[in-house]
C-alpha cells in the first residue's frame, strides 16, 4: 500500500499535542527536581542550587503551558505521537539536567553522558573520584536513576498500547488501549506506590546492613531502578556480603514486571513465584552463573569460591542490566565478556525498570519458532493452536517483537564497527557497545575521560535507543510521520 493509498487512515504527529504533552511533561520534572533542590541546598553547594531552581522555574513555566494546551480532554494523543514523546522527554530531559552537573566543573559532554546514563537508568559514567564528590552530587545521581526508571515504567507504557500478548501481560484492559493518556494514569499511580514502597524496604535493609545513610539512599535507587550509579569507583567492590546481597536483590526486584507487584492489590504475591517471565528470568540467572563460573575455570586470579561469588553477582547484575560490578568485567575473560554481552541484550521482563529487548518478546519469538518446527512436522492441515501464555498470537505480537529485536541488532551492529573503526579490541568493543544498549552499565574499561568525543556520542545514542526501545527514536526522525493528514484538534 502506497503512502497516498494509505493517507486516509493515516495520521501525522500534531505538533501542538506533541509539544503540549511534551510540556506537561517536563512540568512533573520541575516539580521532581525540588528534591535534589532541596539536598543541594542542605549540604552547601549553592552553585548547583541556583541551578535547580532555574530548572524549576522554566519547567514549571513550561508545564502551565501545556495544560493550556491540553485542557481539551477530547483530544487523544496518536500513537505515533506517544512514542515520540517518550523519545522526547528522555532527550530533553537528560539535556536540562546536564545543566547542574556542568557547576562541578564537569564538560558538558561528559556531564549530559552522566545525565543520559541517569535517567536512561544505564550507569556508565565517564566522571572518576566519586568518593571525592559531595553527598549532594551523588544523591543527584541516584535521583536520576530513581525518576528515570518510574518514568520508564510509566511512558513506556505507550510504546505498547495496542491490542496483542504484551499489552495483556502489563494488566491493561480494552478501554485503555483505547486511550494512552488514560490508561497511562491509571497505571501510574498503582505503580508510584509500588516503586516508593520497595525503594524504602531495600533502603531500610542496607541501614540494618552496615550502610550509612547517604550511601543506603543512593544504592536503594539505584538497584530498584537497576540503574547502578554507585558511590564507590569501583563500584560494588568495596562493599560488605550482605550489602551486596540486599543490592542485587533490589536489581532482581526492579527487573520484575512491575504489574506483578500490584496485581489484586497486593494479595496474591505468589504469583509472581508462578510469572513465566520471572521463572524464565531467574532461570536466565542460574544458567548465566554456571556458564560465567565454567568460562573462569582455567583462570588464576580468582579462588574457587571467589569464582562462585562474582559468577552469581555478575549474572545477576548483567541479565537485570543493573550495572553494579563486584570485579571489573575485563578480568574475568574473553568467554565471559561474551556471556555477559548476550545477557545484557536480553535484560530483564517487559514492564520493569530493566533494558534488553526483554524476556517476554525473547520468549514469543521462540515460541514462533517451535510452532514453526511443529508445522514442518505435521500434516499440512494439522489443527496447531497457536497460543503464547495462554492467549493466541497476533501478527502484531510478532511484528513488534521482531521490529524491537532488528532496531536493536542494528543499532549494536553500526556502533561496534564505529568503535572498531577507532582501533579497539573487538570483543571489548562488543560489550561496552552490548552494556550501553542494554542500559546496563557495566564496562570493559573503555568508558571513561579520555574516550573519544565522537565514541561518547555513540553510546549517547545507543543509551537513548537501548531505554526508548529504538522504536521510539525512529518514529521521531522518520520525515513521513510529520507530513501528511492530521486530525482535528476537537
Amino acid at each position: 500500500m502506497s503512502f497516498k493509498d494509505r493517507s486516509g487512515i493515516f495520521f501525522a504527529i500534531r505538533p501542538l499535542v506533541l509539544l503540549g504533552y511534551l510540556c506537561l511533561m517536563l512540568g512533573m520534572f520541575g516539580l521532581l527536581t525540588v528534591i535534589p533542590l532541596g539536598v543541594s541546598l542542605a549540604w552547601g553547594t549553592p552553585e548547583s542550587s541556583l541551578y535547580y531552581l532555574a530548572i524549576i522555574t522554566i519547567s514549571l513555566l513550561l508545564g502551565w503551558y501545556g495544560v493550556s494546551l491540553t485542557k481539551n480532554s477530547k483530544v487523544y494523543i496518536q500513537r505515533n505521537e506517544s512514542l515520540a514523546l517518550v523519545a522526547l522527554v528522555f532527550i530533553v530531559s537528560s539535556l536540562i539536567q546536564s545543566i547542574p552537573i556542568m557547576s562541578g566543573g564537569i564538560p558538558f559532554l561528559d556531564a549530559w553522558f552522566e545525565a543520559v546514563s541517569g535517567v536512561t537508568t544505564t550507569g556508565l559514567s565517564t566522571l572518576e573520584n566519586l568518593n571525592q564528590k559531595s553527598p549532594a552530587f551523588l544523591f543527584s545521581r541516584g535521583w536520576m536513576q530513581w525518576v528515570g526508571g518510574l518514568g520508564i515504567i510509566v511512558l513506556a507504557l505507550a510504546l505498547v498500547f495496542q491490542p496483542g500478548i504484551v499489552t495483556r501481560q502489563l494488566g491493561f484492559d480494552s478501554n485503555e488501549v483505547e486511550d494512552v493518556v488514560g490508561g497511562t494514569r491509571s497505571h501510574a499511580r498503582r505503580i508510584l506506590l509500588t516503586y516508593a514502597l520497595l525503594t524504602l524496604a531495600i533502603m531500610l535493609a542496607l541501614i540494618l546492613a552496615g550502610s550509612g545513610i547517604c550511601d543506603s539512599l543512593v544504592h536503594a535507587m539505584a538497584a530498584l531502578s537497576t540503574g547502578g550509579f554507585a558511590n564507590h569507583d569501583d563500584s560494588l567492590a568495596s562493599v560488605s556480603f550482605w550489602e551486596r546481597v540486599i543490592i542485587l536483590g533490589g536489581c532482581l526486584a526492579g527487573a520484575i514486571s512491575f504489574n506483578l507487584y500490584y496485581r489484586r492489590q497486593f494479595r496474591d504475591w505468589n504469583q509472581i513465584f508462578g510469572d513465566k517471565q520471572f521463572l524464565f528470568l531467574v532461570g536466565m540467572i542460574l544458567f548465566m552463573t554456571a556458564m560465567l563460573f565454567l568460562s573462569m575455570t582455567h583462570s588464576d586470579i580468582l579462588g574457587l569460591e571467589e569464582r562462585i561469588e562474582h559468577s552469581l553477582w555478575m549474572a545477576v547484575s548483567a541479565q537485570t542490566t543493573a550495572g553494579f560490578a563486584t570485579i571489573p568485567p575485563q578480568d574475568m575473560g574473553l568467554p565471559a565478556l561474551g556471556l555477559m554481552s548476550a545477557a545484557m541484550f536480553v535484560g530483564g521482563g517487559l514492564g520493569s525498570t530493566a533494558g534488553g529487548i526483554k524476556l517476554l518478546r525473547l520468549m514469543l519469538l521462540l515460541r514462533v519458532f517451535q510452532l514453526y518446527l511443529q508445522r514442518l512436522s505435521s500434516s499440512q492441515h494439522a489443527d496447531i493452536p497457536e497460543r503464547f501464555m495462554g492467549s493466541p498470537i497476533t501478527s502484531i505480537d510478532i511484528q513488534g517483537a521482531v521490529a524491537v529485536v532488528l532496531t536493536y541488532l542494528g543499532t549494536l551492529l553500526i556502533s561496534w564497527i564505529i568503535f572498531l573503526q577507532y582501533g579497539y579490541d573487538p570483543l571489548l568493543s562488543l560489550f561496552e557497545v552490548s552494556s550501553a544498549l542494554g542500559t546496563s552499565g557495566l564496562s570493559a574499561g573503555l568508558t571513561g575521560p579520555d574516550l573519544d568525543p565522537v565514541l561518547k556520542v555513540v553510546l549517547i545514542i545507543d543509551m537513548l535507543m537501548g531505554r526508548t526501545e529504538g522504536i521510539a527514536i525512529v518514529i521521531l526522525l522518520v520525515p513521513g510521520n510529520w507530513f501528511g493528514k492530521r486530525r482535528n484538534l476537537k
